[in-house]
């Protein structure tokens, strides 16, 4: 009972960044600090639950609002209004990709649906599968390092696994970054050809 904040912390700070956290939580449950069940469900819930805040801002209209408050936002609104027609079509397939896209197109396609009215009916399971796959994928790999990290106690051997860490971030940071500029080429691609059409 004495975890419990820990968990709950868990919680908020993966619906805030979810990946980095997850990994880190994760690698603390394969050291047996934390229960490996229990991070699992806080950090698919807490990754669930941002994802939904996002798709609930672009459906009641929030997300202009949230720009005013938050003008950092503004750079994704051209990539929110070239995602929104084609998630009005292909909702599954696009936001299953953006869920397993390292996150990088998760926020814009979540807003895009949700301004695109696309039912919750259909965001909600889509969700539920991609965060099984993608907390699913880093709980193995942190309960790994968590595992590997138990059974070496000098050091430099922790150093050289805490560097493999900032080394595996920085890869997801610059895959994230990679995908990020395929979809945006794909929505500006398919954004021209639209225009072509007219």
């Amino acid at each position: 009972m004495s975890l419990t904040w820990q968990y709950l912390l868990i919680f908020l700070l993966v619906a805030i960044e979810g990946p980095a956290v997850t990994l880190a939580a994760a690698a603390l449950a394969g050291t047996g600090a934390l229960n490996p069940l229990v991070v699992s469900l806080m950090a698919g819930a807490g990754n669930l639950c941002g994802d939904l805040v996002w798709y609930i801002l672009g459906y009641f209209g929030c997300f202009e609002r949230l720009m005013r408050w938050f003008p950092a936002l503004a750079k994704i609104e051209p990539q929110i209004a070239r995602l929104k027609a084609i998630t009005a079509k292909n909702a599954p397939q696009m936001l299953l990709f953006a869920k397993l896209s390292l996150g990088i197109a998760s926020i814009p396609t979540l807003v895009a649906a949700g301004m695109a009215r696309v039912a919750w009916q259909r965001v909600v399971p889509i969700q539920l599968l991609g965060e099984l796959i993608w907390t699913g994928s880093l709980m193995l790999i942190g309960l790994l390092l968590g595992q590997y990290i138990t059974q070496f106690e000098q050091g430099l051997q922790i150093a050289t696994i805490a560097g493999n860490v900032l080394l595996l971030l920085a890869l997801l940071w610059v895959v994230r970054k990679q995908i990020g500029r395929a979809v945006q080429s794909t929505g500006q691609s398919t954004g021209q050809s639209t225009g072509n059409l007219h």
